[in-house]
Order: structure tokens, then C-alpha cells, then sequence
């Protein structure tokens, strides 16, 4: 994951960060108003234009709500996604961690040939096989995030759909199964438009930015296991670079 403090991050994404970071070590509740811009500027040490625009990426990610003359609030949020580089924790154990019951309905699963932008981020040749599934994560029933995992087959040979079901955790059976434990992940967040489709399984405007998730999750060896991209609810989804909160 691209650290807050390099040269090579914009500095509206280090505010960005910046800000997400101090919602979540001060504990701010949602709907809790943030503080203003010209304090956070003073307290990150950047200026105010670059806070202001961090600010406005994350309204637009539908993070922070702008609530005209009262300031800046925290928004609803359902799940503390987790993003720290040494640790790759699952789904599930994110959301009990936010204090939710994990869900999740299989929208494809499927076994596909590695294309070139694929083979690069799983570190295998081009037409190797690729084990494909595309889930609706929610949380208390509720909808917050589609995620979709390729794998290497070669990894889990004999895995196939019914063995999610049941809400039963991909990392689980990785382990219990396989012996692959994920122990690390870079991660990259972005944000952009909600397509048609995704919209529709979030039920929100078509449209709309949200928070676009991506990751490399790799074993204690260093092999590459997981390529992971995530469409987040913008209202019931926020990242956070801090693991403490999370139940083992």
C-alpha cells in the first residue's frame, strides 16, 4: 500500500488518509461533525486548499456529508475496512469486528484464463487458470460492498461454489484446506463512478462515486494468493489504516 507520508502520494490523498485517520483514533461516531477545515489544516500541517479538496473527495466517496451552515459530519457507517500492509484479515472478521453479522450471496463463480493485466498482479503466465467469484458482501442483511477474489486454481484444486455457502469464509477454507494462510496485502483505494449494475446491488444512484478497493494478498512465503477489486458502499463503508479493532 502506498504509505501516507510518501512524496509520490498526492497530497489531497494524504489529506485524505489523514483525515480517515483521525476519524478513527478519536473515535468520532457517525454522525459526529468533523472538525473544520482550517483546523485540520493546522493540525495535518498542509494547507487549507489541499484539506478542502481531500474534504471534497470524501463527500463525493460519501464518507463526510456536508451539512450546510453546521460544518462537515461523519457518515452512517456499517463496516471498518481494514487496510493495514502486514495484516490480511477476511471479510468476515471485519465485520463482526464493526459489530455487524457477515453475509454475503456468490453473483459468479467461474473458472476463466489468465489475461495479461491478471497473470501480472497473481505473478503467473498468461492462460494459466484462474478461479473467478464475485460476491454482495452485507452486513446484518444490509448491502455494503461487491468484491470480486481471482485465485491461481492451481492453489485450490477441488474448490468449487457449494463450498461458500453459508455465508462460509474464503480465508477459512484456505486455510482449513489448503494450509495457505494470507498474511499480507497491498492495497490501493480510489475513488469513481458506481456503474448500472453495481448500483443496483448497493441500492444507490446510478452514477454516484464510491469507494473503489483493490488488493494483492500474499502467504508467508511472499506468493501472490488473491487478486481483489471492491465496489463500497459510499455511505456504510469507511477504510482504516489500524488493525487494533479487529477480532482475531
Amino acid at each position: 500500500m502506498t504509505e501516507r507520508g510518501s512524496r509520490q502520494t498526492p497530497a489531497y490523498m494524504r489529506a485524505q488518509y489523514a483525515v480517515l485517520e483521525l476519524v478513527r483514533s478519536e473515535g468520532f461516531a457517525p454522525g459526529s461533525k468533523v472538525p473544520s477545515e482550517r483546523a485540520l489544516a493546522t493540525r495535518l500541517g498542509l494547507s487549507r486548499m489541499t484539506v478542502r479538496q481531500g474534504i471534497e473527495n470524501l463527500v463525493r466517496a460519501g464518507v463526510l456529508i456536508r451539512a450546510g451552515t453546521s460544518g462537515t459530519r461523519l457518515a452512517d457507517i456499517n463496516v471498518m475496512r481494514v487496510i493495514d500492509s502486514r495484516r490480511a484479515f477476511s471479510m468476515s472478521q471485519m465485520v463482526r469486528s464493526s459489530g455487524a453479522r457477515p453475509g454475503s450471496q456468490l453473483l459468479m463463480f467461474a473458472l476463466s484464463r489468465a489475461d495479461h493485466h491478471l497473470a501480472t498482479r497473481l505473478n503467473i503466465e498468461i492462460g494459466d487458470p484462474v478461479l473467478r467469484m464475485r460476491r454482495l458482501r452485507t452486513a446484518n442483511d444490509v448491502p455494503f460492498c461487491i468484491e470480486l477474489s481471482s485465485l491461481p486454481a492451481a492453489l485450490v484444486p477441488g474448490l468449487i461454489a457449494q463450498d461458500l455457502a453459508k455465508n462460509m469464509s474464503l480465508y477459512q477454507l484456505l486455510r482449513d484446506r489448503y494450509g495457505i494462510v494470507p498474511t499480507d496485502r497491498d492495497s490501493e483505494i480510489s475513488v469513481g463512478p458506481v456503474t448500472a449494475e453495481d448500483a443496483r446491488l448497493l441500492g444507490v444512484t446510478p452514477g454516484i462515486n464510491v469507494l473503489l478497493y483493490t488488493s494483492i494478498v500474499r502467504d508467508a512465503d511472499g506468493r501472490v494468493i488473491e487478486s481483489v477489486s471492491s465496489v463500497n458502499h459510499p455511505e456504510r463503508v469507511v477504510f482504516s489504516t489500524h488493525s487494533a479493532h479487529v477480532k482475531i
